[in-house]
């Protein structure tokens, strides 16, 4: 099942434009530090402030994370998305929330690499070297597509259980009441908010 970003998309920009207009009928204008977004950015504009304007305001941030850097992590989320059907957004996301672009760390538990990958779950997939970046990242988005499919595309307990993993969210009948997946699939998702916002601006900037 591929993921509808469109959807994803318009439900921030609903969610903005509400944030916006709650605050223009209590202040009559947007001031700095006051108004925020869905990621605390405040907007800095005059009452006419548009989701536009307010997209401009986003995308000057500077969010440029080591995927930027390299371009061999690109080329893998991107060869990864089409194989696997996930969007990319979703992909970095996982990355960012698991190992923040480091494809040598090491977890206390012994997962490894970008998408952090157990030993087990590494053979299973059949990546031999989960510290090479497009075995990990091909590895990390065949098994977040094996638990989409597992859970009917249910994008959140898809990613309980990545984290938790599926026995989990099975036996709980939803998000496991773990402290660590409580936390980690709605931070999964707020990145994947940012990179949607941020493709959406790159591909409207010329227009």
């Amino acid at each position: 099942m591929q993921i509808n970003t469109d959807a994803i998309f318009q439900s921030i920009v609903d969610r903005v434009n509400f944030s916006i207009n709650r605050h223009f009928s209590r202040t009559g204008h947007v001031n700095s530090g006051h108004a925020q977004t869905p990621h605390t950015q405040a907007v800095d504009d005059a009452p006419e402030q548009t989701f536009q304007q307010w997209l401009d305001t986003f995308t000057s941030i500077n969010h440029t994370t080591s995927a930027n850097l390299n371009p061999l992590i690109d080329r893998a989320i991107a060869d990864a998305s089409r194989q696997h059907g996930i969007d990319t957004s979703l992909i970095r996301a996982v990355i960012r929330a698991e190992s923040s672009y480091n494809p040598n760390t090491v977890s206390s538990s012994g997962a490894m690499g970008l998408m952090q990958l157990m030993p087990g779950t590494a053979a299973y997939l059949g990546v031999d070297n989960p510290f090479d970046i497009v075995e990990n990242i091909n590895g990390g988005t065949e098994y977040l597509r094996r638990m989409l499919n597992r859970f009917d595309g249910d994008v959140e307990l898809a990613l309980a259980a990545y984290n938790a993993g599926p026995g989990a969210v099975e036996r709980f009948g939803g998000i496991p009441p773990f402290a660590e997946t409580q936390t980690y699939v709605p931070r999964v998702l707020g990145f994947r908010e940012e990179y949607i916002l941020k493709q959406y601006a790159e591909q409207n900037k010329n227009r």
